[in-house]
């Protein structure tokens, strides 16, 4: 599609990388399907993902993201669906005993903005039922291409088209046999308005995931999030998630 040619460059790099790894070292390659609802809003979203673990503790994840598409949105399930965001993520992951340390790049791109995320997420695991997880973020947008810039009062950029933003999260996880709770706060502070005309906002999030199959390849999951609603205004809304995960192993 003409409009996400931007990211083709970084797609074609990252196929020519992985065109080099034999096949038989891409292992536990995942399928990741997930649709939301946002309450207040009375809007559908949803996500389809591939990733994969490569040799030398790598991981690659192409994200892509639909929405319901029309001058009127609301509720309306799987109606007039269009591509709204493709994410790519490259990570690695180091082992230090009980800790895991995984940097990576993230960019983003959608028809309307250009997102680069760098980052880190450390984990420690505490025992076979808890641990402990976090993220720093560095989100820079470019919103060049939006043309909505120009009026004043739009909700995703300011007048000079760029943003920057620190996002940290906090995890705290909890495993009981198959099923697995985690709890996630997220907090983000940036050179634009974010949440209720103030440069910071915040989510908080629990999710419930259960294993099954024999092989333990299969991974349905729920999520409630309590998320802000617009950069203008106070108002928060409920946000509501159900996937799947396939892993081939």
């Amino acid at each position: 599609m003409k409009r996400f040619a931007k990211y083709s460059l970084f797609l074609s790099l990252a196929l020519g990388f992985a065109d080099q790894i034999q096949a038989e070292a891409v292992k536990d390659v995942t399928v990741d399907y997930r649709h939301g609802y946002r309450l207040r809003d009375r809007t559908h979203y949803d996500k389809l993902a591939l990733g994969a673990n490569l040799p030398d503790n790598y991981a690659f994840i192409v994200e892509t993201k639909f929405k319901t598409g029309g001058p009127d949105p609301k509720d309306k399930f799987y109606y007039d669906t269009v591509l709204n965001v493709v994410e790519m993520t490259l990570l690695k992951t180091f082992n230090y005993g009980n800790w895991t340390v995984s940097p990576f790049i993230q960019p983003e791109f959608s028809s309307v903005r250009t997102e680069w995320k760098f980052g880190v997420a450390p984990w420690y695991k505490i025992n076979d039922s808890w641990s402990l997880g976090g993220l720093y973020r560095l989100e820079l947008s470019d919103y060049a291409h939006d043309s909505q810039c120009d009026d004043v009062g739009h909700d995703n950029c300011s007048l000079d088209r760029h943003r920057t933003v620190n996002r940290f999260d906090a995890y705290f996880r909890y495993r009981l046999e198959n099923l697995i709770s985690t709890y996630k706060f997220i907090y983000m502070h940036g050179d634009d308005k974010l949440f209720a005309n103030k440069k910071s906002n915040y989510e908080q999030e629990l999710q419930f995931d259960y294993i099954l199959g024999d092989n333990k390849e299969w991974r349905p999951y729920v999520t409630f999030a309590d998320i802000g609603r617009s950069a203008y205004s106070s108002e928060r809304q409920l946000r509501l998630r159900m996937g799947v995960v396939y892993t081939f192993k």
